[in-house]
């Protein structure tokens, strides 16, 4: 692996684009090597290449987080160095009843969520337990309240808080802190057009940036004595 083995290392899931590429070009800006994971290797090279421009370290590694086998080859690239911060933002979801929801749309959205959360997580526990290092999971706000048309995310999101929970109970021994953040309405390219309008619903009366919920991200993976919590950014939705 690029970057010198006592540079601090992360690994951004979902690094391409919004919320993991806002995370990635920030930490590389504080002088860690960054590692990119996501799907898309044009999307990864581009973050990558903004990375460098700037003068910072970042190398891409395709991958799917539900790939247990590839993430595996992830562990063995990291695991001399360690690993300073995981922060995972890979996840995707689809809307669709609950009635009319296939068995193969549900195994989807719960395996990249929930699955994909868990096999990072255990590939990399090594290599975080090297450095004492700190994981922040990213779960969209629905995971604490019914969720119509989206139960198989909303399901997957609270599988990965109770995950979180325990593996911060399990692993603190070792140092290993776990978190997750929630955000909310996010202005990010995913953000589809008929969500920007709940806009008004928000008590903030306004949609939230990439670079809040990164500072939100960072201080959670930052903070040395703060360990299996959620923080929700959401400009107070999820009080309504």
């Amino acid at each position: 692996m690029s970057g010198s083995d006592k540079a601090k290392v992360a690994v951004v899931a979902g690094g391409g684009s919004g919320i993991g590429r806002g995370c990635a070009l920030r930490l590389a800006g504080m002088g860690y090597h960054v590692v990119l994971v996501g799907r898309d290797a044009s999307k990864l090279d581009k973050t990558a290449a903004e990375v460098s421009a700037a003068g910072g370290s970042a190398m891409a590694f395709p991958a799917d987080v539900r790939d247990f086998d590839r993430l595996g080859e992830l562990r063995a690239l990291v695991e001399q160095t360690g690993v300073d911060l995981l922060i995972n933002s890979a996840g995707g979801q689809f809307a669709a009843p609950s009635a009319e929801l296939s068995r193969s749309g549900w195994q989807s959205v719960v395996d990249v969520n929930l699955s994909g959360s868990f096999f990072l997580c255990r590939q990399l526990q090594p290599a975080l337990a090297k450095r004492r290092g700190a994981i922040v999971l990213i779960v969209a706000n629905m995971w604490r309240r019914p969720a119509p048309n989206l139960a198989h995310s909303a399901a997957a999101r609270a599988g990965v808080v109770n995950l979180m929970n325990t593996l911060a109970l399990e692993w603190a021994p070792e140092g290993i802190r776990v978190n997750a953040v929630a955000p909310g309405l996010t202005d990010t390219p995913a953000l589809l057009d008929q969500y920007r309008a709940l806009a008004e619903k928000v008590p903030l009366k306004r949609i939230g940036t990439v670079d809040e919920v990164v500072d939100a991200i960072l201080f959670m993976g930052l903070s040395a004595y703060i360990t299996g919590e959620v923080l929700s950014i959401d400009g107070g939705l999820h009080l309504t």
